[in-house]
């Protein structure tokens, strides 16, 4: 049976997994991805992440590489990377959370027209987007700014080391913040806004199309077969899709890892104006053609849980420990460790009483991430006209069997859990068998390779129970932007 290699170049953790054409795990591989913190948050190691992946690669058995006959890569978005001529990296690469480029987007704010980027990109401008980063580089770093060659996404540079062909993919392009989504094509006109010449962009391309056959020095080097076809991904949220079935309208995806990600997929582009929305989500290309998506979620969701139990010298197992009922008081949580959906958000607990224990925290922090998770879902669904027909998690989270209790209870849903935790990485597995014809589309492909594990039903009872507490959360969300734009002023002036 032929096998396909999926790679998933993740914010904390790069997998390496070979999946059989039903999508059956035969052997996988895990690394921490290369990365330097700093001040702002830190940068990637392009050259790094190349370094130990292949390695990696090497250490596969021969009997399990041999069978695979294409490979592609999931990666996160934002993130960009500079290549010379030669196409190796020679930029820092800040991590899309980093925060360097604060700074670039408050100068900026004034000569950007939000709802006509909105309309042309499908994204409101936020300073985690690629055309800050490369501002960002054009400022602080001029003479690398201008010797670079090609800028392209993380697996553009690990797929043009592998196949020899730079490529980006629409749905990573998707979140530049200077893709034309009607068009598909690079805009002249905000390139021309940061000083980066059209043919600095490489070839555009949807997800799933064929590269080339894997480069025979790297063949040599790890092991894998010569004739191997190294396929063009997409960025990790639609990759995790693709490998769930969540690519018609009605189909939605819940992510859940560092961040906490919401996909509803789209039939066709909406016609949306920013101005409309209380709350901003972004809107692109799905890693399956022709298809669309609408895009929000928490930053810092499975990151926040992660925060806490460090500080309280915690890890995963204390949460199957902990007990399943819900505090009499709920203290509130505002999960924008990371940010959130505008510039100077930060984290913040309400309501909090000298006799609550960790346990209480605990739950606290996921009901609260429930909560915010609601609001977004419930922007988007109105928005987008969506009617909810099928509704998938995955990610680590999904482990957290309270987390998930409380999810679907303030969703007012039934979740899917596939048996498989890492949906990027098989997704990006599935988009490499169909480009070279294992599956005849995507429905084929889901059909023979997404596994149930587990479904949770809403309990009434629950979600009776937390329906107060999230009016009151909905109520508080307004008070804490006012402080925190008010704590951003401050900030600023300091800076200065």
């Amino acid at each position: 049976m032929a096998c396909l290699l999926g790679i998933d170049i993740g914010t904390t953790n790069t997998k390496i997994i070979i999946f059989t054409e039903n999508g059956d795990i035969v052997e996988e591989r895990a690394f921490p991805t290369p990365f330097i913190s700093d001040e702002y948050g830190g940068c990637y190691q392009p050259q790094e992440v190349l370094n130990v992946l292949l390695e990696n690669l090497k250490s596969f058995s021969s009997g399990a590489k041999k069978e695979v006959v294409a490979l592609s890569i999931s990666s996160f978005a934002e993130v960009m990377v500079g290549l010379d001529k030669s196409l190796q990296p020679i930029t820092k690469s800040p991590a899309w959370f980093d925060t360097r480029t604060d700074t670039i987007f408050q100068e900026t704010k004034d000569t950007i027209k939000s709802d006509n980027i909105y309309r042309l990109t499908g994204l409101s401008p936020q300073s985690k987007y690629s055309l800050y980063k490369l501002l960002w580089h054009q400022k602080f770093e001029p003479e690398i700014f201008q010797s670079v060659c090609y800028w392209t996404s993380m697996s553009g540079y690990v797929l043009s080391a592998l196949s020899g062909v730079l490529s980006f993919d629409y749905s990573l392009a998707s979140r530049t913040m200077f893709f034309d989504q009607q068009n598909r094509q690079w805009s002249q006109e905000l390139l021309d806004n940061i000083g980066v010449p059209l043919e600095k962009m490489p070839k555009l391309t949807p997800s799933g199309i064929v590269l080339d056959t894997i480069q025979k020095n790297i063949a040599r080097l790890t092991g894998l077969p010569e004739n191997l076809q190294v396929v063009t991904g997409g960025h990790d949220h639609l990759c995790a899709a693709v490998a769930v079935g969540v690519f018609k309208q009605g189909q939605v995806l819940i992510s859940t890892g560092t961040t906490e990600n919401l996909t509803m997929a789209l039939d066709s582009i909406p016609q949306i104006n920013l101005s409309q929305l209380k709350r901003s989500f972004s809107w692109g290309h799905h890693a399956i053609p022709e298809r669309y998506y609408g895009m929000s979620g928490i930053y810092s969701g499975g990151y926040s849980l992660e925060w806490f139990l460090k500080l309280v010298n915690e890890n995963y197992q204390y949460l199957k420990k902990m007990s399943q009922e819900i505090p009499k008081e709920v203290s509130l949580f505002f999960p924008y460790l990371l940010g959130a959906d505008y510039d100077g958000a930060r984290g913040a607990f309400i309501n909090l009483e000298g006799q609550m224990e960790k346990a209480d925290l605990t739950k606290s922090l996921i009901i609260s991430l429930g909560f915010e998770y609601k609001d977004l879902w419930d922007i988007m669904a109105q928005n987008l006209n969506i009617q909810v027909e099928r509704v998938t998690n995955v990610g680590g989270g999904t482990q957290n069997d309270f987390w998930m209790k409380v999810k679907s209870a303030v969703l007012n849903e039934k979740i899917l859990v596939p048996q498989d935790k890492e949906g990027s990485c098989k997704g990006a597995a599935i988009l490499a068998g169909m480009a070279v014809g294992l599956y005849n589309d995507p429905e084929d492909a889901y059909r023979k390779t997404f596994h149930l594990a587990k479904i949770y039903e809403p309990d009434p009872e629950l979600r009776e129970s937390l329906l107060p507490w999230y009016r009151l959360y909905l109520e508080l969300r307004d008070d804490i932007r006012h402080l925190n734009e008010k704590m951003k002023i401050i900030q600023t002036k300091r800076r200065k």
